[in-house]
């Protein structure tokens, strides 16, 4: 079982989420792209001192877009060269949002259309993010990608009750519960 995780953002919890279902659920892991310092695997590291970390696909130095990162340092690579290593029970934490660049003519959602896996999309709320998390949810399913739920962070039922009439997608809160409410969708894997 692969399952990416995916964002509507930078910095709305993947790396967290992902900690937490290696540390809590038995994951493998593996950062498809990193930009800049710390490292995720770092702190998935941290967070879970057992879980197999694999090294990420590419590693930029510059904490930047990869399209931008990739040519400051002068690094040569394609998007679709990047192989996701072999695990049974894998994580493979993407970088910022869907359309984020991974090169300097793919994209996330370019490469997880080319390498079919689940993903459970992270949102959290800001004022916008309804209109980032409903756009996201819909280029996934243009793309005909498994969405396994919207692991939401919010206070607000307004939100979330919005999200969940439009969009028609499980929604589990991004609480200390995440994992748990997690498991009887991975039963259906």
């Amino acid at each position: 079982m692969k399952i990416y995780i995916s964002g509507i953002d930078t910095d709305v919890g993947k790396t967290y989420l992902s900690a937490r279902l290696c540390k809590e659920l038995g994951f493998d892991y593996f950062k498809l792209i990193q930009a800049g310092m710390p490292k995720d695997s770092e702190v998935v590291a941290e967070f879970s001192p057992k879980t197999k970390i694999f090294k990420e696909g590419v590693f930029l130095k510059t904490p930047a877009s990869p399209h931008k990162g990739r040519i400051l340092e002068n690094l040569n690579y394609k998007a679709f060269d990047i192989q996701i290593p072999q695990s049974e029970k894998l994580i493979i934490e993407l970088a910022g949002g869907l359309f984020s660049p991974l090169d300097d003519e793919k994209t996330m959602i370019d490469y997880m259309s080319a390498f079919k896996h689940p993903t459970f999309l992270v949102a959290k709320d800001y004022l916008g993010s309804i209109n980032h998390t409903l756009l996201s949810i819909e280029a996934l399913k243009q793309r005909d990608i498994k969405i396994l739920a919207l692991i939401l962070k919010t206070q607000d039922t307004f939100s979330k009750d919005f999200i969940s009439n439009y969009a028609k997608i499980p929604i589990i809160e991004f609480d200390d519960k995440v994992c748990e409410n997690i498991k009887p969708i991975l039963k259906n894997l």
